[in-house]
C-alpha cells in the first residue's frame, strides 16, 4: 500500500491548526498552502493571522512566479537557487492595503533585495508625515503613500518617481476619496 502524500491529514484538525500556527514565515505559509491546498484553506478558514495578512498574498505571488519561472509546478527551490523577486505591481498592491505594515519591510527586503519598500519621516511638529517609497537597491523610487502622523490620513500615489499623482485618500474615519 502506498503511504499518503498528506501525512497531516491523519491528525485531528485541532492538531493540524496548532502545526499551522507554528509556521512563522510568510514564505513558508505560502509553500504549505501550495504544497497542500487543504491545509492553506484550513488555516484561512480558521482565521490564522499569517494566512490572512496581506504579506501572505505577496509570498503566494512570489512562490507562484518562482514555480512558473522553473516551468514546473511541483519542485521546491533548491538550497542555492535564488528566489524570484517581488514585482513592482505586487509591492504597489501591498502598499495600497490599509493593513500593510512597516514592520514587514525587513521580510520584503530579505526576499527581494533588488526591489523593496523603504520608509521615512518628513516635516516637523504636528506636520510630520511618514512616507513609503519603492526602493531599487540604493536608489529611492516612486512615492507610494504618505500618512499624517497626527491625523492618520493616508494618501496613495501612482506613477513613476518624480511623476507621481494622488489616486486615493483614506481618512481615519474610514471615509475613502478616489481621484482620477
Amino acid at each position: 500500500e502506498t503511504p499518503p502524500m498528506d501525512w497531516l491529514a491523519e491528525l485531528a484538525p485541532e492538531l493540524q491548526l496548532l502545526i499551522l500556527e507554528a509556521v512563522d514565515d510568510f514564505s513558508d505559509c505560502a509553500a504549505v498552502s501550495l504544497a497542500t491546498p487543504r491545509l492553506g484553506l484550513l488555516a484561512f478558514g480558521h482565521d490564522l493571522a499569517r494566512f490572512k495578512d496581506p504579506l501572505f498574498a505577496v509570498a503566494m505571488q512570489q512562490q507562484l512566479a518562482q514555480r512558473a519561472a522553473r516551468g514546473d509546478g511541483h519542485r521546491t527551490r533548491s538550497k542555492g537557487e535564488q528566489q524570484s523577486p517581488v514585482t513592482e505591481a505586487i509591492l504597489r498592491k501591498y502598499s495600497a492595503d490599509r493593513r500593510a505594515r512597516q514592520e514587514h519591510f525587513p521580510w520584503l527586503e530579505r526576499v527581494s533585495p533588488a526591489l523593496c519598500l523603504s520608509t521615512g519621516i518628513r516635516g516637523l511638529g504636528s506636520r510630520r508625515f511618514e512616507f513609503w517609497r519603492l526602493q531599487r537597491g540604493d536608489e529611492p523610487g516612486a512615492l507610494l503613500r504618505e500618512r499624517s502622523l497626527q491625523r492618520g490620513t493616508i494618501w496613495h500615489f501612482t506613477g513613476e518617481a518624480g511623476a507621481e499623482r494622488q489616486v486615493r485618500t483614506e481618512y481615519a474615519t474610514g471615509e475613502v476619496q478616489l481621484f482620477e
